[in-house]
């Protein structure tokens, strides 16, 4: 669940076109051969886990991939045949992370040059509003490393006992510039809100496996994706009323965060339509040091109801304009949440 990024051009093709190669109909030769590589083992690994497998004549796809691979003029076009198949498959949601965003992503970076933290994680932000209400932002997380996740979660969890220390009872969550990522430390961050037990499922053809949250820790299944460094808090209201804020910026991870308390008891969503990129991904690393993010099933909110697309809201308010002063669904976040 990892937003898309542009794909890595080989270097060999680089430094073969400032050594002058004569322009020709086709590629060098190593440059087709690590090409061709890349695009097979792209092509594996979607045959045997893409979700919607059944769905696709491989043999097919791969002949015209092959032949789109074939027919380009430079080794940036030759990898844009990977993106080919994903068009021809109206798939929105996989693609190739080049290797330096790779190594940024998971947290491999040169030790002497630490990532700027602006870079990988966007804002937490928490307010204390009227009549006992509790507004947090809930930031895009884009790292894998679990130093970072923790802190991420520990953040969100000591934000939440912070405002809930003041007596709060109803809470709006603000997911309307989440932009995706790594949704474990978020749903981590979240755990008090959204309470011990299962809030959701990634189904594929022959399995149903739950997410659930507990004590401290989010799980996929029996394995713990991220936990806080010290006991998970657990708020003084066991069912607090939960208002979610959508809109068309709320993408993959951040979809999946809103689907977590879809069906939740007091719980509403407000605001627009989410992107529509509601399924899992998977990541595999790739012979260049790129990595297939791959949607390898469908997700399911707690009561097992499969999301096709965009999660609709309970209530829709449209976006207010740029120069707008008021937040309408902001404003009707807290109108609903004085009712209850």
């Amino acid at each position: 669940m990892i937003r898309s990024f542009s794909f890595l051009c080989l270097l060999s093709c680089l430094l073969a076109a400032r050594d002058g190669f004569a322009a020709t109909d086709t590629l060098p030769s190593p440059c087709m051969q690590k090409a061709e590589k890349l695009l097979d083992e792209v092509l594996g690994f979607m045959q045997k886990t893409y979700y919607r497998k059944n769905e696709v004549s491989w043999p097919e796809l791969a002949t015209k991939a092959h032949e789109q691979l074939r027919s380009a003029g430079s080794c940036e076009d030759a990898y844009s045949s990977i993106s080919w198949c994903f068009k021809q498959l109206n798939e929105r949601h996989s693609f190739v992370m080049p290797a330096d965003k790779v190594a940024r992503y998971i947290g491999d970076e040169d030790a002497d040059a630490p990532p700027n933290l602006a870079q990988l994680v966007g804002e937490i932000r928490g307010e204390w509003l009227q009549d006992s209400i509790g507004y947090l932002t809930i930031p895009w997380v884009q790292t894998e490393d679990s130093l970072i996740c923790q802190r991420i979660a520990d953040s969100l969890q000591t934000v939440i006992a912070r405002l809930d220390s003041r007596g709060i009872s109803r809470w709006i969550i603000d997911l309307r510039k989440n932009s995706g990522g790594n949704m474990w430390p978020m749903l981590t961050g979240l755990g008090p809100l959204l309470g011990d037990g299962i809030y959701g499922y990634f189904v594929g053809s022959n399995e149903r496996v739950p997410l659930s949250y507990r004590d401290g820790s989010a799980i996929q299944g029996r394995h713990v994706r991220c936990r806080v460094s010290h006991t998970g808090y657990r708020t003084l209201h066991n069912h607090p009323a939960i208002v979610v804020l959508t809109g068309r910026r709320t993408v993959s991870a951040g979809e999946t965060v809103a689907l977590a308390f879809r069906g939740m008891e007091q719980a509403y969503l407000i605001g627009e339509p989410t992107a529509g990129l509601t399924t899992a991904n998977a990541t595999y690393s790739l012979s260049d040091k790129s990595m297939l993010v791959l949607s390898v099933c469908q997700e399911a909110d707690r009561t097992g109801r499969i999301c096709e697309g965009s999660i609709q809201p309970d209530r829709v308010i449209a976006a207010n304009s740029p120069n707008a002063g008021e937040d309408a669904a902001r404003t009707a976040a807290i109108n609903w949440l004085m009712t209850k």
